[in-house]
């Protein structure tokens, strides 16, 4: 990996001392570069995807999804390490000619889209079974601020406070046995606020939220603690 990519940058945009001093070692392959990535903490992300079945199969249906996220530095003001996030996701499921979508073709809400609650813990559920049904509609929004900690900045890890929002709804009739079960849909917004640790491992990112549902209904599955591997987005 090292020849591949920093050798090659290297070449193109090092300075005549740091080609001297790195290159030989990199060819010898006797230096080895390990490359940490992180979030950002300046800039906007966008990303909109559109996924359709309906050629082949049985399923036949549109799925649209956009999210968006920003990110604000603060650094100018309170110093290094500081820097606000916003981010938000709306996505739509239609079904085609007739289709009935199913569990597996729908969104789901709770967990890393939604902290202080379940995977699959808010939005449609039947109440015999408890079971989560997904919904066809899901947006959330989200804004966390990021800091520092009094840690060595080589350790890798910092906080951040966050309140997420969301909501997640819309669900066909459920039909077991030629019965229909009854389901529980509240469209209204649920709310969560927390505290959480990022740590920037060789590994790739690792946070440890500790989030408390604030705006909770009937049936939603809660949780305080969640270990997160890589960013939401």
């Amino acid at each position: 990996m090292t020849i591949n990519t920093v050798g090659p940058t290297l070449m193109a945009f090092g300075t005549e001392n740091q080609k001297t001093a790195l290159l030989p070692s990199i060819l010898a392959e006797e230096t080895n570069f390990a490359i940490g990535y992180t979030e950002p903490t300046a800039g906007t992300e966008v990303k909109f995807s559109t996924d359709f079945a309906g050629i082949g199969g049985n399923a036949k249906y549109l799925r649209l999804q956009l999210r968006a996220k920003h990110y604000f530095p603060l650094e100018y003001w309170l110093g290094d390490g500081w820097y606000f996030e916003t981010d938000g996701d709306i996505g739509k499921l239609i079904d085609l000619f007739g289709y009935q979508s199913t569990v597996a073709d729908r969104f789901y809400l709770g967990g890393d889209n939604l902290l202080g609650f379940q995977t699959g813990g808010v939005g449609p559920h039947d109440t015999t079974y408890g079971d989560s049904l997904g919904g066809k509609f899901m947006y959330t929004a989200d804004a966390v601020m990021h800091f520092p900690l009094p840690v060595s900045k080589s350790i890798g890890i910092s906080g951040f406070a966050f309140i997420d929002t969301g909501s997640l709804s819309q669900v066909d009739k459920v039909y077991v046995n030629g019965q229909a079960l009854p389901v529980y849909d509240n469209p209204a917004l649920r709310v969560s606020a927390g505290v959480g640790i990022s740590w920037n491992t060789p590994f790739g990112l690792i946070d440890l939220s500790f989030a408390e549902p604030i705006k909770k209904y009937k049936y939603d599955q809660t949780e305080q603690f969640r270990v997160s591997f890589g960013t939401r987005f």
